[in-house]
């Protein structure tokens, strides 16, 4: 958005980046991201300064017509193919939905590569704002009903993002024993 440079971005990816692998970290997670080419810098700057595996996530919403895109624009579609030029190690989405939606995410990316692991947290629902706080509506129930389709979809990796709770995480797991 103009506000810093490209390289002042890396330098700081890089920075966090070498932070975490000096600390002892097995991977860096790059999420929540709506920019390409901010999630390309980030990516780059890991690659270029830690051995670690490279995960990253964008946020999308649906649209109108029925897509998904992130605030910037951006598909599933548009992700895979630019992330994967990276040698990104694991792609996703995370927040900004419910497991519901995710199902369509998954099925896009899976669209573009068969094999890539993918990744998918999703918040336990839209969130709300009622009575003057921040809600996110889907029961550990609701959410957990979901998990088989996503993994079907052809996700690899799940969990949970913003009001997911350690309830949610037990129902998957049920799920995912059965």
């Amino acid at each position: 958005m103009g506000e810093v440079t490209d390289q002042e971005l890396y330098e700081s990816f890089a920075g966090q980046s070498l932070a975490l692998a000096d600390g002892g970290a097995n991977a860096i997670v790059i999420e929540t991201m709506s920019d390409i080419e901010e999630a390309r810098l980030a990516i780059r700057a890991a690659k270029e300064h830690t051995h670690l595996e490279i995960i990253c996530t964008m946020t999308f919403e649906k649209t109108k017509n029925g897509e998904f895109r992130t605030m910037m624009g951006f598909t599933p579609t548009d992700m895979v193919n630019q992330l994967s030029k990276e040698g990104i190690d694991i792609i996703g989405a995370n927040c900004g939905n419910g497991f519901k939606d995710m199902i369509g995410i998954v099925q896009e990316i899976r669209s573009v590569d068969k094999n890539i692991p993918v990744i998918i947290h999703a918040n336990a629902g839209i969130p709300l704002y009622q009575d003057g706080a921040t809600v996110f509506p889907e029961a550990p129930e609701e959410m957990a009903s979901y998990v088989q389709p996503v993994i079907n979809a052809g996700a690899n990796i799940i969990g949970g993002c913003c009001g997911t709770t350690p309830e949610h995480i037990s129902r998957f797991k049920s799920v995912l024993k059965n």
